[in-house]
């Protein structure tokens, strides 16, 4: 039987978008993470350094791809990085963002991140996105 127990909530802040235009994949936006929070029973840590975005594809039938990357420092010095794709459908109403997310560290004490399987559910708000994460078991 699969478990879901949850792993954190999260909260992205968005800032430049960058748009690249159509590809042969898609149309293509970068869309800038200024900050991240993440809270939770087991992991509670913020987005360090400067390189996070959002890699989107805005796909032909109107899906739209998230690619997202960045590092995280926990609230007690531990690095981590995090790896996220996903789908937002349109036609799914009010829009979800439905990710699975990957984590990777050396620190001896998050080690247990590098197993995990990550889901995240994910909503838009004003300039930001909110996820609440779960850990599959």
């Amino acid at each position: 039987m699969l478990e879901v127990t949850p792993l954190a909530r999260a909260e992205l802040t968005l800032g430049n978008m960058i748009p690249v235009g159509a590809t042969p994949h898609g149309s293509r936006m970068i869309a800038e993470v200024t900050a991240a929070r993440f809270e939770g029973e087991r992991l509670n840590a913020q987005m360090t350094g400067s390189g996070a975005a959002d890699w989107s594809l805005a796909r032909p039938d109107g899906v739209v791809e998230v690619d997202v990357r960045m590092t995280l420092e926990t609230d007690d010095g531990a690095l981590v990085c995090l790896w996220y794709e996903g789908n937002l459908d349109p036609e799914r109403g009010a829009q979800p963002v439905l990710s699975r997310m990957r984590f990777e560290t050396s620190d001896e004490r998050y080690l247990w991140l590098n197993r995990v399987v990550a889901i995240g559910k994910g909503e838009f708000a004003a300039g930001a996105v909110r996820y609440d994460i779960f850990e599959l078991r």
